[in-house]
């Protein structure tokens, strides 16, 4: 496409030698579009580069979900002032969530006139074409494919629904990101047969409520199946799940799948029914308990995660207490849990709150306490037995390891010239709170 070569001159004319700088705020969905940003910059000539005191482009995709998150943000972009301050020809652009909403877009460009250009979440899939319009003063109404440049040729990330119509009160993602939009089945396949030819060994599907994919009758159960067909050695997983759509007969189609990791991260929020339905979750503690236990009657070893909001607007300590003993009851291996975090334009931002930090600071480390005592039983009951293990990461101490069911996996490095990628066969010999250490079969 014209523009694109155009842009690619333009660049080399400013800056000759062309490198860019891709930082990423929030979640997996973030990390994917930011995939695609550097694809489309490779597109046009950058090379990358690992501080962005090197570069002549700098990108930082944002994130919009937490308060502290966003603070954190707008730390890094002061930061660059004083880059700007060395280097004026520099090129920054602030894009994703936190952009899309109207008042952090202004104040990025009131308060920092340094910024170039801004391109909200909505907006992505027309980045290239709005960077040239704002480049050139030309508007485009082609649409130019971004490809990909995967940060871990092992891994995977692969959106399949954009968006989000569950609007719970508390999350500002369906005004950053717009209403669902599922990907074409087709595409979704030709993506992972394509990566997993390439040798990628973990496919994680992506979306704000992966059960709620539908593209011409085809549901994710759907999908699911179709991409356990694939010839190859390779694990399937997806984030997040959204309880309410969770439902049996995805279960049963897991069960049957050789691909499957048999991990699973189902949000539940809250252990009280009065809070879920002030958080508009539209289910109940015992429904969400009810799918718990028929997924682990079907599938052996499932390993289960989940997220808790702790402090939400009116939750009384009797109300918490549900929270804990949902967790006792259900005996997540891990929890993601926060102090609820008030996002101005969501209903929960309306709702009168009067407990004070200091008390849900002590109800989450209550929390974290019991979580970690059940973290380390769960891990302790490993001991002895044999796994599979992928490696993704090497220190000079350890392999780090993960199982099919996604659980970290610790490895004394002695110094065997393991590679990422490879995977290997474990016996788990003691447990932490947080991992499993092992040792290789074949050494014992």
């Amino acid at each position: 496409m014209f523009y694109i070569d155009h842009m690619r001159e333009m660049f080399e004319n400013r800056f000759g030698n062309l490198k860019a700088f891709v930082k990423t705020f929030g979640c997996q969905q973030n990390e994917s579009d930011s995939e695609k940003i550097c694809g489309f910059f490779r597109d046009i000539g950058f090379s990358f580069v690992d501080d962005p005191i090197f570069a002549n482009l700098i990108v930082f995709n944002t994130c919009a979900v937490r308060h502290t998150a966003q603070d954190r943000i707008y730390g890094h972009i002061g930061m660059l002032k004083s880059i700007k301050r060395v280097n004026n020809n520099i090129f920054i652009i602030i894009c994703g969530c936190m952009v899309e909403l109207e008042s952090e877009k202004n104040k990025i460009l009131s308060k920092y006139p340094y910024v170039d250009f801004v391109c909200g979440a909505k907006s992505f899939e027309k980045f290239p074409e709005l960077l040239y319009e704002h480049l050139t003063g030309i508007k485009i109404e082609e649409n130019y494919s971004m490809s990909v440049i995967q940060k871990d040729k092992f891994k995977a990330w692969i959106p399949i629904i954009s968006g989000c119509n569950n609007f719970c009160s508390y999350c500002i993602v369906p005004y950053v990101r717009g209403c669902e939009v599922s990907r074409k089945f087709e595409d979704i396949l030709s993506d992972c047969k394509k990566y997993i030819s390439n040798g990628t060994k973990i496919i994680t599907f992506l979306g704000q409520n992966v059960n709620s994919y539908d593209y011409d009758g085809m549901k994710f159960k759907d999908l699911i199946y179709e991409v356990d067909k694939i010839d190859g050695d390779f694990t399937i997983r997806f984030m997040t799940s959204h309880p309410k759509d969770f439902t049996f007969s995805l279960v049963d189609t897991l069960a049957k799948c050789k691909h499957f990791s048999k991990s699973l991260h189902l949000p539940i929020q809250s252990g009280n029914n009065r809070i879920l339905k002030l958080m508009n979750r539209k289910y109940t503690r015992e429904e969400y308990i009810e799918k718990i236990d028929y997924a682990r009657s079907k599938i052996e070893g499932l390993v289960i995660s989940t997220d808790i909001i702790v402090g939400f607007p009116g939750e009384t300590n009797e109300e918490f207490e549900d929270t804990i003993s949902l967790i006792e009851k259900v005996r997540f291996f891990s929890i993601f849990s926060f102090i609820y975090s008030k996002r101005n334009g969501t209903l929960s931002a309306t709702m009168q709150d009067l407990t004070k930090y200091e008390e849900k600071a002590k109800r989450i480390d209550r929390l974290i306490n019991i979580q970690n005592k059940i973290s380390e039983e769960l891990h302790s009951e490993l001991i002895g037995r044999n796994f599979r293990v992928f490696v993704e990461g090497i220190s000079d101490e350890y392999l780090m390891c993960r199982t099919d069911s996604n659980l970290m996996v610790k490895i004394l490095n002695g110094k065997n010239n393991y590679e990422i990628g490879n995977v290997l066969y474990v016996k788990i010999a003691n447990s932490g709170r947080n991992a499993l250490y092992a040792k290789l079969l074949e050494e014992i």
